[in-house]
């Protein structure tokens, strides 16, 4: 009798081990990084630019994925991985190696590259190994990896900051990558491999190089990945305070789509096509998972920096604050991996919708109130369960919908939105948060004084701002409803 195929079975084993490793490199590195911010920021000075040792990494990973998804699909997982994996590790050491704020920044987005490379061979491995039956708890077991970093990564960053300094955190990574390309050396499937040469694969390939809207090719699109740069960059500016950087910011975004899609229509290898973007079977599932993720994850990212410059807490404390999302989301994935087996996809993604709004709302009230900490928390594990169940629900939807010979570039595209709302995100929590506390005190400089082990000639009126300005933050994030409901719509057409 023919044992029945689960994902950890003997068939799939080699492959799970390998991606749930190379998802492991990714989440430490971004909850770490989160989880030590207060210290970086008391370390290197320079407040203002502090939220972009985040977001600069997710900018440039946010590119970085569109350039991997053609080289998956023409190179293979394996390779690709590879590439981005040594890259990464090297990376790290330069980005320990900062002496300053700038030059962390700038070391930060050479490391988004191949972080964006990496990320791009572990969700497109899923799609090219794994069945589709089986994706949901594939992505359920990757979530999972992000449950167990979220204790495990700011414990070692808090243990780190502790015993060394927060650069002692990027070192770190160069053990966990070595250990995750070992393991995926061999593991992942390559252009050899059973899975690159089944029929299904090699039909799907020949259907998509006949269609002349999806025709594969080894080239990557410079003059559209030079576009696409500048939109991201331009979106990127409307959360900045100063009108004049705003306007600029959008007449450039404007200007650079127009042009983008003039030059997509024309090139029939273009970096990001525009079928992956707006066609009905995709669209939707972009919407849903970027609403919810630049709502809870731009929230999330600042609360290290709440906790310890408002509350006054340690650092420990304050690194362990990222712990509670990150522990929903892995609830959420289980939850929607679970749901599946019984439920469309698009209807899970509705439930999702309908935890994350009210959990959004829940965030603003106990931070405008001041709430204990004990309330604090379980309203971020209430927000995460909403952001897991709608994301990994979003990829093995996706996925259903894509031909596999698509798998990288149409993965690629869904990680690109993806990272640009976390980065967009991420980046209003802060310019709204440090905007208030401009306008009450006139110094964003003075929030590196909350974050001293011994804060004295704090200004008045500083922990106020602080708070208030992360309350407001909070209070405007997005509702996915809208788009989940109009993904739930478009079930019957694409089954």
């Amino acid at each position: 009798m023919t044992e029945p195929d689960t994902l950890w079975g003997p068939r799939h084993r080699p492959v799970m081990t390998a991606l749930i490793s190379i998802i492991a490199i990714v989440s430490y590195n971004n909850l770490a990084a989160t989880a030590v911010l207060p210290d970086i920021g008391d370390d290197l000075g320079r407040i203002n630019l502090l939220p972009w040792v985040i977001t600069i990494e997710l900018l440039t990973s946010a590119v970085s994925v569109l350039a991997a998804g053609p080289i998956v699909d023409n190179a293979g997982v394996r390779k690709t991985f590879q590439f981005a994996g040594i890259g990464f590790m090297a990376t790290s050491i330069i980005v320990a190696a900062a002496p300053s704020m700038p030059a962390l920044i700038a070391a930060r987005a050479v490391q988004g590259i191949f972080a964006g490379g990496v990320m791009t061979a572990a969700t497109a491995g899923i799609g090219v190994a794994i069945p589709s039956a089986l994706r949901p708890r594939a992505f359920a077991a990757i979530s999972t990896v992000w449950g167990v970093m979220g204790v495990a990564g700011p414990a070692i960053a808090a243990l780190l900051v502790a015993v060394s300094s927060w650069r002692a955190i990027f070192i770190a990574n160069i053990p966990v990558t070595a250990i995750a390309l070992w393991i995926g050396w061999n593991g992942l499937p390559d252009r050899r491999s059973a899975e690159y040469q089944s029929a299904e694969y090699q039909s799907a390939r020949y259907q998509s190089a006949r269609s002349p809207a999806l025709r594969g090719g080894n080239r990557i699109d410079g003059v559209g990945l030079v576009l696409v740069t500048i939109i991201t960059a331009a979106a990127l500016s409307l959360t900045a305070a100063t009108p004049v950087v705003v306007i600029g910011g959008a007449a450039t975004m404007a200007a650079s789509v127009v042009t983008y899609r003039w030059w997509a229509r024309r090139n029939p290898e273009p970096i990001l096509r525009l079928p992956h973007l707006s066609a009905l079977r995709y669209r939707s599932v972009h919407l849903t998972s970027m609403a919810v993720l630049a709502a809870g994850v731009g929230v999330n990212s600042l609360l290290p920096l709440y906790i310890r410059g408002v509350r006054q807490q340690s650092t420990t404390v304050a690194a362990f604050s990222v712990l509670y999302m990150t522990a929903g989301w892995t609830a959420g994935a289980w939850l929607s991996s679970r749901l599946q087996d019984r439920r469309r996809g698009e209807t899970v993604s509705v439930l999702g919708s309908i935890i994350a709004f009210p959990a959004a709302v829940a965030v603003a009230v106990v931070i405008h109130l001041d709430a204990p900490l004990p309330l604090v928390y379980p309203t971020f594990a209430w927000l995460g369960m909403g952001v897991g169940t709608i994301t990994a629900t979003g990829a093995a939807v996706l996925q259903n919908r894509t031909e596999l010979a698509e798998m990288g570039r149409l993965n690629g595209a869904h990680q690109f939105l993806r990272t640009i709302s976390l980065t967009i995100g991420i980046a209003a929590v802060a310019a709204i948060t440090l905007a208030v506390v401009n306008h009450r005190t006139g110094d964003v400089e003075a929030v590196r004084q909350l974050l001293s082990d011994d804060p004295k000639d704090i200004p008045a009126g500083l922990t106020g701002a602080l708070s208030d300005g992360y309350a407001t933050a909070a209070a405007a994030a997005a509702a996915t409803i809208p788009a989940a409901l109009h993904l739930h719509r478009t079930r019957p057409h694409h089954t």
